[in-house]
């Protein structure tokens, strides 16, 4: 019989957590709670897990620790994958994607986790935001296997298959019970980066689509005069290069964004760049001001600063993003800062940026 473990009755749930370690290292499988349930876990990296997965015949997924691990087990996933998942994991999503048995850290499982996890030549990963499941996953020496069945643990009898293949159920009541209606979305990925969302569950189609996109990003200080007027005009530019509305650039493929370096959140544009924008029929009343946050500048596809000094500052602390991260104007010149000049100033300013943005736009479509 396997050991049942209420975490709402331990007094210190790292005790459960190093146990379920522990015992998947062994071998064992493990129930544990998830976002939307339970799943039934076991080390990808033991032989005897993956046999009794494999022999199980159901969908198996690889969990993996986090969601830079995704590109080592799938290292021919499209871009637009490897965005989805670094915006949208931890968290209750699946992706399914071409693999191989023969490619990445795959290649490096035993042959019965391989077989389990591929199945006619897709493999479908994800990361968890569960406090439990995520914790074990990083305290695990490689990936996990996991079976998902999606129920509160009210719902779910524990005396029946699966569960008595389980060494360890670790039960949290309260959790599943709290989020009995979350499930688990489930996206496919073809190699061409095409993406379709078989499921809808917590992470809803709109989210998944701004999350697939190619972020550009453009970044000078106050994000209120230079990177405003970029982003409107960039936007412009690149609807018209596709032949559809600034509005309808998220369906295909890119989002347009602005911030600056040591901005407030929620200032307007400046006067001048409003109406220097307004003189090309471009409205740009309704920005507001956002800081270029860690969290913003990791999710970039591209980024372009108005300054040298700018690009310095981003990867003083981000030196990885060196290759995403380029100064605006290809001969590496400074676009001047037009704030507390008048019209002509903003003029010149609005008519350089323009000049550079055409310059870039070929390398982006």
């Amino acid at each position: 019989m396997p050991e049942v473990v209420e975490l709402r009755e331990v007094t210190d749930r790292r005790d459960v957590i190093h146990r379920a370690v522990q015992r998947l290292s062994l071998g064992d499988l493990v129930a544990l709670p998830s976002e939307a349930g339970y799943v039934l876990a076991g080390a990808a990296l033991v032989e005897t897990a993956g046999r009794r997965f494999q022999a199980a015949g159901e969908m198996v997924t690889l969990l993996l620790r986090a969601a830079d691990e995704v590109a080592d087990f799938l290292p021919h996933l499209p871009k637009a994958g490897l965005r989805i998942a670094r915006r949208c994991w931890p968290g209750p999503l699946v992706l399914r994607a071409p693999a191989s048995a023969a490619n990445g850290f795959v290649a490096a499982l035993p042959e019965s986790s391989r077989a389990a996890v591929i199945a006619n030549g897709q493999m479908a990963v994800r990361v968890s935001s569960h406090p439990v499941l995520s914790e074990v996953a990083k305290l695990s020496r490689g990936p996990l296997l996991i079976r998902e069945i999606e129920a509160s643990a009210k719902n779910l009898d524990f005396t029946v298959a699966p569960w008595t293949a389980a060494a360890l159920i670790v039960k949290d009541s309260a959790a599943t019970e709290s989020n009995a209606d979350a499930r688990t979305s489930i996206v496919q990925i073809n190699s061409q980066g095409a993406w379709t969302a078989e499921r809808i569950g917590a992470t809803p189609e709109n989210r998944l689509q701004v999350a697939a996109c190619e972020l550009i990003l453009f970044c000078c200080t106050g994000n209120t005069c230079r990177s405003p007027m970029a982003e409107s005009l960039f936007r412009h530019l690149l609807a018209e290069r596709l032949k559809c509305s600034p509005e309808d650039l998220t369906k295909r493929g890119f989002l347009v964004a602005s911030a600056g370096l040591a901005a407030d959140y929620g200032s307007p544009a400046s006067h001048e760049s409003v109406e220097m924008m307004k003189r090309r029929g471009l409205d740009l009343r309704s920005h507001t001001s956002q800081p270029l946050t860690d969290r913003l500048i990791e999710q970039i596809d591209r980024c372009y600063t108005m300054t040298n000094s700018h690009r310095l500052a981003i990867l003083d602390s981000h030196p990885e993003l060196a290759d995403r991260v380029q100064v605006l104007a290809r001969d590496g010149r400074d676009v001047s800062d037009p704030i507390g000049g008048g019209m002509n100033e903003y003029a010149a300013c609005a008519a350089s940026i323009e000049q550079h943005l055409t310059r870039i736009l070929d390398d982006i479509v």
